[in-house]
């Protein structure tokens, strides 16, 4: 595997970025920052929102700041964002752990677009045994979600049957896969589709599993949909109506994913563009049948997932009542 494959680095993986439309900061504006977990297509209406400064439109000036490796939950709590765009992992894991005050807002993305990639040579789950895996860190959506596949789907006893070595993002376990660090690497996409570029076998493919997931959401304090029910309508407004133009206006997607994914070559924005743009939800409106799927994929971590009320982790009442005003059907029309 040479160098040039090596872009992988993501060298903003490292760093706190952010980004504010300062073109639109009248008075009038409401401010408003929303924290984000990663870089990956499913991300990218988030990004299109602070590029088209969409939030002005629905009376919002809107900072968004990637969260670095720190967990974005702890920008929601501490009140730094009040609005964090990430996996529903956080949140989820909330509520498993007694903690009620986040809630689900929004979730624009049901599937996963993560596969087990191994060394060439290793061509089964039962090949895949005594070797090393690369896991997102302890806790995460990558971490949880390697371990539910390997148990669930293919056989296999994390830390027994395999040795899990947590590396942090995909971004950095395709390099360790590389290197021989792991034998094998849940990665996401559009780090997926490098993989398939450089030789590596794809063992598992999640959403051939039928694995489905709250992986794209945007979670909020109950709190603050309570006392501030105007903002958080006027964030989803600005989120769906984003949504929209990822799903119709591909130049424009493009260019916010290549703005923020740097260094991730044509072909791959190409394909990642093509598999994003087919799951991103219309109406992202939290699915209860998604929660409890979800808490049943936790609960191999953690049993008391069993037992937590799903009903709590979501409130879709804002998504819907924006689609019953007609808001989304006119986005679509255009």
């Amino acid at each position: 595997m040479g160098k040039k494959t090596m872009w992988i680095g993501f060298g903003f993986v490292f760093g706190w970025l952010s980004f504010s439309p300062s073109a639109f900061t009248a008075s009038q504006l409401e401010s408003v920052t929303v924290a984000y977990s990663s870089f990956s297509g499913a991300y990218a209406p988030l990004w299109i929102a602070t590029e088209e400064r969409l939030g002005a439109k629905y009376g919002l000036d809107m900072r968004i700041i990637y969260a670095g490796r720190i967990r974005p939950q702890q920008l929601l709590v501490s009140g730094e964002a009040p609005f964090i765009v990430a996996t529903g992992t956080g949140v989820l894991t909330s509520h498993i752990l007694a903690s009620k005050d986040q809630v689900i807002v929004l979730t624009s993305a049901n599937k996963v677009g993560s596969s087990l990639f191994t060394r060439p040579a290793i061509k089964s789950a039962e090949q895949l045994k005594g070797k090393t895996v690369a896991t997102g860190r302890p806790g995460a959506f990558g971490d949880q979600m390697v371990r539910y596949v390997l148990r669930a789907k293919l056989g296999l006893e994390p830390d027994r049957d395999v040795k899990l070595l947590a590396v942090g993002e995909a971004a950095l376990a395709l390099p360790a896969l590389e290197r021989g660090i792991v034998d094998a690497a849940s990665l996401t996409i559009p780090i997926t589709l490098v993989a398939r570029k450089m030789g590596f076998y794809e063992l598992a493919v999640y959403d051939k599993l039928g694995v489905v997931y709250p992986y794209n959401t945007v979670t909020t304090l109950r709190e603050t949909v309570g006392k501030k029910p105007q903002l958080v309508e006027k964030v989803l407004k600005t989120m769906i109506a984003a949504i929209a133009i990822y799903k119709t206006d591909k130049a424009k997607s493009l260019r916010a994913m290549k703005k923020y994914m740097r260094g991730v070559d044509d072909e791959v924005l190409e394909e990642t563009y093509r598999y994003t743009s087919s799951v991103l939800e219309q109406v992202p409106a939290p699915s209860l049948d998604i929660i409890k799927a979800a808490l049943d994929i936790l609960s191999f971590a953690y049993p008391q997932a069993k037992q937590t009320d799903p009903n709590l982790i979501i409130d879709a009442s804002i998504v819907k009542q924006i689609e019953q005003s007609g808001f989304i059907a006119a986005l679509y029309k255009k």
